[in-house]
């Protein structure tokens, strides 16, 4: 088998998708509660809270939502909400803090899909 110059080689193991999946599963969740601070609102409020607002949003429409960092996904989720899902999915909060790194940006655009998909036609347009 030749590798091909510019390709990576990235072959992910059994575990990792699964936890990518429910890590997914998760965020969706997350971001269809809604409970007292918790839910999409409320991420997108202390987005706006944090001046961050601009970038965010700009998550719900891109096609590949560009990656973040640790320190935004700090300020748009609780401790306890960070802690919950990383003993929910057996790994280290800092391990969690770089998968959502990726997955958040994701989960947003995801989320903001399915809520267009319920409006009515007409207020689609």
């Amino acid at each position: 088998m030749t590798l091909r110059a510019g390709r990576p080689n990235r072959i992910m193991s059994l575990s990792s998708v699964q936890i990518d999946t429910e890590l997914a599963v998760l965020l969706a969740d997350y971001l269809g509660d809604q409970e007292k601070d918790q839910g999409y609102d409320v991420l997108m409020r202390r987005a706006a809270d944090h001046r961050i607002y601009d970038r965010i949003s700009r998550w719900r429409t891109a096609s590949y939502p560009e990656v973040t960092t640790v320190a935004v996904v700090r300020k748009l989720l609780p401790v306890a909400d960070r802690t919950h899902m990383a003993k929910t999915l057996g790994m280290s909060l800092g391990d969690l803090e770089n998968q959502l790194t990726l997955a958040l940006p994701k989960g947003v655009r995801d989320h903001t899909r399915t809520l267009s998909c319920r409006l009515p036609r007409w207020q689609r347009l």
